[in-house]
């Protein structure tokens, strides 16, 4: 716990603030509106409601402007990737009293929707990410099919954040 609590020092007040909320819209939206959607699409939420609260941030405090789009992309996919963390950190360590690696558990996380994976092949991935792209790909190819680009992407920003 104290691991992500030294964690959450990295961030900057808006996008810790940005994240929990997003963490929070995600889970309501998850038990209400959404629940019958797949997990699959229930997986890039948290990234898209990251850009979507932070583009309304910004636009609200008066930092929108065309020059800003690429760090309102960067910073909303930041939230969203501090979501699912959070989300990760609740479930393993709060809810279930877990005692896992929280990058073995975010990869188990984002790839839920497509397979349940052992902690073997998420650390393995985990491992691959960010390091060697193609093992990662390949790894991810056999979990995810067609969507390996886009969870590989989901994937590299989130653990790149830990």
């Amino acid at each position: 716990m104290l691991q992500f609590l030294e964690y959450l020092r990295q961030f900057n007040a808006d996008v810790l603030i940005i994240g929990v909320a997003v963490w929070a819209l995600t889970a309501l939206l998850k038990n209400t509106l959404l629940k019958h959607v797949k997990k699959k699409y229930i997986t890039i939420l948290p990234f898209l409601l990251g850009i979507a609260l932070f583009a309304a941030y910004s636009a609200i405090f008066g930092n929108l402007s065309a020059d800003s789009v690429a760090e309102i992309f960067s910073s909303g996919f930041t939230c969203g990737s501090l979501a699912t963390i959070i989300h990760v950190v609740y479930e393993q360590f709060l809810r279930k009293n877990g005692k896992g690696d929280i990058r073995i558990e975010c990869v188990k996380t984002i790839l839920a929707p497509f397979a349940q994976i052992s902690d073997e092949d998420a650390k393995k991935i985990a491992d691959a990410v960010g390091n060697d792209e193609t093992e990662a790909t390949s790894l991810l190819q056999a979990f995810c099919g067609k969507e390996t680009n886009l969870v590989y992407a989901l994937l590299k920003n989130t653990l790149s954040t830990l």
